[in-house]
């Protein structure tokens, strides 16, 4: 089991949980549930975890824009101090800060896409948003180990 999939798998208990006791409740009235009731008790667990995931998004873009943006501080950093470098450390600084801008552009296209995903599209844009900003991370440290 990942780590990633915990929260949803304790939300989904808690919902769960939550339709059991109702029916707990049901039951003490000692009456069965109707066709009607069921429906809305699912209504509802589908809702919540509707909202859930709409938070889950919420918080995972507003995460990857900090990231991103604080790579893009970083790039432009990396830029100024690639200026006074001897020219064959320049160029392949030039080409390290050319490779992560365009990496930095397509995380940002995946993370566009998050909002609109399904929430089984969102695990997989979520992993794949992720795995681009630590490749990100990982050449910008190597980019600055170039510097003299």
């Amino acid at each position: 089991m990942t780590a990633k999939r915990i929260p949803l798998m304790l939300f989904t208990s808690i919902a769960l949980l939550t339709i059991v006791s109702s029916n707990a409740a049901s039951a003490d009235r000692q009456q069965p549930l109707t066709a009607d009731e069921v429906v809305r008790e699912t209504q509802e667990a589908v809702e919540v975890t509707k909202q859930y995931t709409i938070q889950q998004k919420e918080a995972f873009t507003k995460k990857v824009h900090a990231e991103l943006k604080e790579a893009q501080k970083k790039i432009a950093e990396l830029r100024r101090k690639a200026e006074s470098a001897s020219a064959e450390a320049r160029a392949e600084l030039q080409q390290a800060l050319t490779d992560m801008e365009k990496q930095k552009n397509e995380a940002r296209k995946k993370l566009d896409g998050v909002n609109e995903s399904t929430s089984a599209a969102f695990g997989k844009l979520r992993d794949e948003v992720s795995a681009a900003v630590e490749e990100l991370k990982k050449n910008y440290k190597e980019a600055l180990s170039k510097l003299p």
